[in-house]
């Protein structure tokens, strides 16, 4: 039924056993047994000798120490190249927009294998990766609120090493003030600016993130007053007559179907058609659209069931099944 106004990521050395002296050879068989035994014995004296030393210095060289003593007394390190270990040394941006969304590209060594960048709180989808650069889509801030993170990179679940990132989220943007707004009185009411209508709250507290996003109120659309003074235009607190006034400015928005989610970005507005009878009867503020193999989710955020990360497939699957969705793609 119609909406009720108001609603709503080998060497060979010579063996010193080849070198006994002929005169050993010569001797009665009888002293033979004795001098031959002295004889072996001084050769493997001379063998430990020759040999010892070659021996520990083949394995100073070779050990897994980091450096090592060479012969005339000096130390040689051993390149970095040979540790082959993943670091990180910098990004490409340090500040951005609260609402995420831009690209940001991490330089460090055999970063091809990382698996994670996280800002803050915030997963960041890689993009590509290469064995010096990392790209990534930076997340929106939590909450959408300014705030400055560090990074973490990680090679599955290791961090990597490396200089210390950290990046500055502010607002930069109207999508960022429309944002920031929404996530301080999605569950907050700002009553000392506006009226609250219960249980129809949607498309009101739509209008308010719009006005703060940098719409102007016209005749047709447009809120005054506070609490029981509370007084406003259809357009304003009404999602069938606030689809009614979109249509009559394309140049505020355009009209999107549930077939066009790959167009949807956050700060656009969601509608939905609970019965499929043309008109309206809920609106939203989208606040995520995550892209995977599986399709675009899109997340909303409103008053009225009040939520700041909902499933627009939840919406009309679980809680309306086989309810209509719209968006309006806002300029």
């Amino acid at each position: 039924m119609p909406e009720q106004l108001p609603h709503d990521r080998h060497v060979e050395s010579r063996s010193p056993f080849k070198r006994l002296s002929s005169r050993y050879r010569a001797l009665p068989l009888r002293g033979r047994r004795v001098v031959a035994g002295t004889a072996a014995g001084a050769v493997l004296l001379l063998a430990t000798a020759v040999i010892t030393p070659v021996a520990l210095q083949h394995s100073d060289a070779t050990g897994s120490e980091p450096a090592a003593q060479a012969l005339d007394g000096t130390t040689s390190t051993v390149p970095a190249s040979t540790v082959n270990a993943t670091a990180v040394t910098a990004i490409s941006a340090t500040t951005g927009s609260v609402a995420g969304g831009s690209t940001l590209t991490v330089s460090g060594v055999d970063v091809d294998g990382v698996t994670r960048v996280v800002f803050g709180e915030e997963e960041a989808r890689i993009l590509s990766a290469t064995s010096t650069e990392v790209t990534v889509a930076v997340p929106a801030a939590t909450g959408f609120s300014p705030a400055d993170v560090g990074i973490a990179v990680y090679a599955d679940d290791l961090r990597v090493d490396g200089d210390a990132l950290s990046y500055s989220y502010d607002i930069t943007s109207p999508v960022d003030a429309q944002m920031a707004y929404v996530f301080t009185h999605w569950n907050d009411y700002n009553l000392a600016e506006y009226g609250s209508l219960v249980d129809t709250d949607c498309a009101n507290f739509a209008s308010q993130s719009l006005l703060e996003r940098g719409w102007t109120m016209d005749e047709d659309w447009w809120a005054e007053g506070t609490g029981d003074d509370f007084d406003f235009s259809k357009a304003w607190v009404s999602s069938t007559f606030f689809m009614n006034y979109v249509e009559e400015h394309p140049e505020l928005a355009t009209a999107l179907d549930d077939t066009q989610r790959n167009q949807v970005k956050v700060g656009d507005i969601v509608q939905f058609d609970w019965d499929n009878s043309g008109d309206r009867d809920h609106t939203g503020i989208v606040s995520k659209v995550e892209t995977t193999d599986a399709g675009t989710q899109v997340y909303y955020a409103g008053h009225t069931d009040d939520t700041d990360y909902r499933t627009v497939d939840e919406a009309i699957t679980v809680i309306h099944p086989g309810a209509s969705v719209y968006y309006w793609s806002i300029a």
